[in-house]
């Protein structure tokens, strides 16, 4: 079976995980591998920006960044003074908020005196900010890579350790999880704006696959970025946040993974005592809109000023249909080192492009994702071109059978990418949270491998037939913006 394979872990993985359910819905994970004294701590809640209501989108990214800044006991001098000033920081914002809301009706000397006021009641709320404290509590005890992020699917904490500090992190992060304190809220919220102007608005990338994805979605909350559009993050506050943590931020989205020198036994007991006790009742979720049967193909074209690119994009069916699995096979088979079929025709043989990249679980994978290509095309060769072309290769795996080498090249690919994630304590504990939490089961990994065993270059056809759909294709498309033309002067006199 699939570790089985790994020369240092002899015994099969499904034979090693200890999986262990709290009474309140957490779902832990435990892998003992006594090679060093140290331990990989993941914990994954199940809420992205898919989760997010139009109007409020950024709350899951914001609310990654609150988790850093303290609780009711760590992060601040005095928790009962500063928490009257935040509620005061609030109420001036969204009065602030709601005159700005007016547009032209709003009052101009108004808007300033409440801007007077903020500066004033937020030097005091900054009065009491204990600065990165959680950072400094870590790092002093040998604590490394910790760190968050957020997708449309998810959201994950980490953090690495002496093993013998394992109880610090039961500590601390039981502590923010159940008693976050969003400090420091509104100025952060300026900081995730401005990493949005230098994501978005001013990358060509991250302007092109923003622009793909409301064109590849007509109605799926897919479409929307997770860092937020910038008129949701204007109008954000705090309240609205505590709304998303009530909703979202509940024990039975929550799974926990531990890897490492640890006794499983003792895992859960820490577990136990430190976040057992958290009895939030499961938050009541929006309605995830479906996305309807697109009914031909979608295209639209960003102007920028930066080299051509286009994104072209398919939709996937989700797991455990086999095409989740086949469009890896498929990424492979395409663009998979220097002898895949994309290489070997857009970039060593026409010379068409000099960048290509393929994304199977392009925004997520909780639902639909689109099997995504990525690609930039090399001066002369215009865009549509390359989209040409690129079909022309999808229109040969439709037609041709694929060669026996080429599937067990597939093959082995696929394995060793998914065996390099299993060598190490981090690696393994960001696989298994995510497999629990993304597909509800870690043995998702055991069934993924066995697909993979049994794969045939006719499935992988097959496959390519029913992914790469002329009718169903998105396709965005990055063009230099053509300079304005100079300004006529008439002749001199």
């Amino acid at each position: 079976m699939l570790c089985g394979r790994l020369h240092a872990d002899p015994v099969p993985l499904e034979k090693r995980v200890v999986e262990h359910t709290l009474a309140n819905g957490i779902t832990l994970l435990v892998l003992e591998r006594h090679f060093s004294p140290t331990v990989s701590c993941r914990m994954m809640f199940r809420v992205g920006s898919v989760d997010e209501a139009s109007g409020k989108t950024g709350l899951a990214h914001m609310f990654e960044h609150m988790m850093f800044k303290g609780t009711r006991t760590m992060g601040t001098t005095d928790y009962a003074s500063e928490s009257e000033i935040l509620k005061k920081l609030d109420e001036l914002h969204r009065h602030l908020d709601a005159e700005k809301r007016k547009g032209l009706a709003a009052d101009q000397a108004v808007i300033a005196q409440m801007i007077d006021q903020l500066r004033d009641v937020e030097a005091r709320a900054n009065s009491f900010v204990t600065p990165n404290e959680l950072w400094q509590l870590y790092e002093r005890e040998g604590g490394s890579s910790l760190n968050a992020s957020t997708s449309h699917d998810w959201t994950r904490y980490t953090v690495d350790l002496p093993s013998n500090k394992l109880a610090l992190w039961a500590l601390l992060d039981s502590d923010r999880v159940k008693n976050p304190v969003f400090r420091e809220f509104y100025s952060e919220r300026e900081v995730v704006k401005e990493e949005r102007r230098m994501r978005v608005d001013t990358s060509p990338d991250g302007l092109l696959l923003e622009n793909f994805l409301a064109a590849a979605y007509t109605a799926h909350p897919y479409r929307m970025p997770t860092i937020g559009w910038e008129s949701d993050l204007d109008h954000l506050s705090m309240a609205d946040l505590a709304d998303f943590y009530h909703r979202y931020y509940t024990p039975d989205q929550l799974t926990i993974a531990i890897v490492g020198d640890v006794k499983a036994d003792d895992v859960i007991a820490l577990v136990e005592k430190y976040f057992g006790d958290w009895k939030t009742p499961p938050g009541d979720k929006n309605w995830i809109t479906e996305e309807p049967a697109h009914t031909g193909a979608h295209q639209v074209t960003v102007s920028f000023d930066a080299e051509p690119e286009l994104a072209v994009g398919y939709p996937i069916a989700p797991w455990p249909d086999p095409d989740h699995v086949l469009a890896d096979a498929l990424s492979n088979l395409l663009a998979s080192g220097l002898s895949s079929r994309l290489h070997q025709a857009l970039v060593e043989k026409r010379k068409m492009v000099t960048g290509l990249e393929i994304d199977t679980d392009y925004p997520g994978t909780r639902y639909s994702p689109q099997f995504l290509f990525y690609l930039t095309p090399k001066h002369p060769y215009t865009n549509e071109e390359v989209r040409k072309a690129l079909e022309a290769e999808l229109e040969k795996v439709k037609k041709e059978p694929v060669a026996d080498w080429e599937t067990e090249k597939v093959r082995s690919s696929v394995e060793v990418g998914l065996l390099s994630t299993l060598q190490t304590n981090d690696g393994l504990a960001d696989t298994l949270v995510s497999a629990q939490s993304i597909y509800r089961d870690w043995r998702y990994l055991i069934r993924y491998q066995e697909a993979i065993d049994k794969l045939t270059g006719a499935d992988l056809q097959a496959a390519a037939r029913r992914i790469f759909d002329p009718a169903k294709e998105t396709v965005a498309y990055l063009e230099k913006k053509t300079p304005e033309p100079a300004a006529k002067t008439g002749p001199a006199r």
